[in-house]
């Protein structure tokens, strides 16, 4: 940000609104003299913050109309997570690459004929266990549990970018066995993992209310220890479900997660 297009008017405003907030962060904090002199012997650190947050509250607001327009309700931003889940907070720079790299247009009407939804994944890499620990109510097992020394729930984490997923199980991908479900997927499809489902199903509850998979249960591509494929769902107001199913388990409410990566 150069200063060279602001007014003058908009100098003198600055000056103010910094010394203001300068005063008020005095008061707010109140440090001793040593407290004080620490500061300033770490003046540059400081200069550095202010100059971040500045950069963070003057950046333009990226623009989600078109995918808005598209998906509507299932297109959730990161500032929509941030806060429903005070704990995720998107830096500047992650917001910043997040509107960079929005799905396309053809990608986008993709999506919205296929009945998924777009999300931000978390802005670190999260296990299923760091996804309960943002929220244990939100599943049936809030401490503890089958999974808690399983390496899937330690090792699966999401990775930053968009998550798109299909809000309910893929087609006909009940009463199924696992090879002849991932023959139902098309070619631009995979299927996630434990991780990414949960952060999926729960923020999508924190955002908009409502619980997807309540009745049933999707497979992910997570393994547990007995080379199980770990499915979850039956996420109503018990939490969400997680369970392992060997790979020629069928059943009437067993399906298969989509996903698919931008």
């Amino acid at each position: 940000m150069t200063m060279d297009s602001i007014t003058s008017n908009q100098r003198r405003q600055y000056n103010r609104f910094t010394q203001d907030g300068a005063r008020k962060a005095l008061t707010t904090v109140n440090p001793d003299k040593d407290g004080l002199q620490r500061l300033f012997g770490r003046g540059d650190e400081w200069q550095d913050h202010l100059a971040a947050g500045i950069a963070r509250l003057t950046a333009k607001m990226p623009d989600y109309s078109l995918a808005r327009s598209i998906l509507g309700a299932d297109f959730i931003t990161p500032e929509e997570v941030a806060k429903a889940r005070p704990s995720i907070v998107y830096t500047h720079d992650q917001i910043t690459a997040l509107a960079e790299s929005l799905p396309s247009k053809d990608m986008l009407m993709w999506c919205k004929d296929n009945s998924y939804a777009t999300v931000p994944a978390p802005t670190s890499a999260m296990s299923l266990l760091d996804v309960r620990e943002i929220q244990p109510t939100h599943f049936n097992s809030k401490t503890g549990g089958w999974y808690t020394d399983q390496k899937f729930a330690r090792e699966d984490k999401t990775s930053f970018g968009w998550l798109a997923i299909k809000k309910t199980l893929v087609s006909d991908s009940t009463n199924k066995n696992w090879d002849d479900q991932n023959k139902l997927l098309s070619a631009f499809e995979h299927v996630p993992n434990a991780a990414e489902m949960s952060w999926f199903i729960t923020t999508y509850f924190e955002v908009r209310s409502i619980r997807l998979f309540e009745s049933v249960y999707v497979r992910t591509s997570s393994l547990n220890s007995g080379s199980g494929y770990i499915g979850v769902g039956g996420f109503n107001a018990d939490g969400l479900g997680v369970s392992g199913f060997w790979n020629g388990s069928r059943g009437g409410g067993l399906g298969v997660s989509a996903a698919r990566k931008f």
